[in-house]
């Protein structure tokens, strides 16, 4: 039986992901209170309690932090497409938004070499020093049935080693640990777009079919897509280079724009267990064409 604490958590998780999927929609607090299945007026209090932040305050931020990363790596869309996209009324709107958060016009801020709120401790890991490990590969990826559980507070590496743990020792007690069994990390935001402290990391296992654990492990689908993948041997503090190596500069000659999907990576080896004391990993990126 889980712990009330994990279900509030659950039925959090499940706003927070039905917000992210929805972007583009109007929402109001009673629907998203109905989501988490709480009254409105709980609900409010128990989500600013748990996340730090009123569900409109983060749901403005997300908006703005998804605008943000379009403006940045969605050249083919233009300014007004992208405010609608991120789910503001008006390109006006939008403008007002977008200025007061990040302080700087859109159009400023897509046009921009160094952008605002660079956060110190990943100015040293934006570069690789040699591009030539990396070796893109396009691939189309089927839909993924995963079980996850969900880091809130920022991508600190106790914390997602904790939510790995205990997602492994649930999956090995209920069966679910085969040999094909894929171990997947989901970065939802961009530490150099979304302050550190709420950026959101899920730990998953791939599992055959859908299935419904209980709290403090949910389970969901992402949805299968054409992928640009690439295998790397890296330390941690490297994994933010290949990344924006993929974004800033492999993408711009690709041909292809990333899709409205969240970029992950499949885990190989990890330091432990890597003759290398490194991760051995495959990141994806989601695309679509240009």
């Amino acid at each position: 039986m889980p712990d009330s604490r994990s279900v509030y958590k659950a039925r959090v998780d499940a706003v927070i992901m039905h917000m992210h999927d929805h972007l583009q929609d109007k929402m109001v607090l009673n629907d998203l209170a109905r989501n988490a299945g709480f009254s409105a007026f709980h609900f409010h209090r128990l989500f600013s309690a748990l996340i730090g932040e009123t569900p409109q305050h983060f749901l403005n931020r997300i908006r703005l932090e998804r605008a943000a990363n379009m403006l940045a790596k969605y050249s083919g869309y233009s300014i007004t497409q992208i405010a609608l996209n991120c789910g503001f009324s008006s390109s006006s709107a939008f403008a007002r938004s977008f200025k007061n958060h990040f302080g700087m016009s859109a159009n400023a801020y897509r046009k921009a070499e160094s952008r605002p709120a660079l956060p110190d401790v990943y100015r040293d890991k934006l570069f690789l020093h040699d591009v030539n490990q990396i070796n893109v590969e396009i691939r189309k990826v089927p839909t993924w049935n995963l079980i996850y559980v969900s880091i809130l507070k920022g991508y600190k590496i106790e914390l997602i080693c904790r939510g790995w743990n205990q997602l492994f020792k649930w999956a090995t007690a209920h069966e679910l640990v085969f040999k094909d069994t894929r171990v997947l990390g989901i970065s939802y935001d961009d530490p150099l777009i979304t302050p550190s402290d709420k950026c959101r990391y899920f730990a998953c296992l791939s599992v055959p079919n859908e299935i419904h654990p209980q709290p403090p492990i949910g389970y969901m689908q992402l949805a299968g897509s054409k992928c640009a993948t690439v295998r790397v041997t890296c330390t941690l503090d490297e994994i933010q280079g290949i990344y924006m190596y993929l974004y800033r500069d492999w993408l711009l000659d690709s041909g292809f724009q990333p899709a409205d999907l969240p970029p992950y990576e499949i885990y190989l080896s990890t330091p432990e267990t890597n003759p290398e004391g490194k991760y051995e990993m495959e990141i994806y990126i989601p695309i679509v064409p240009l």
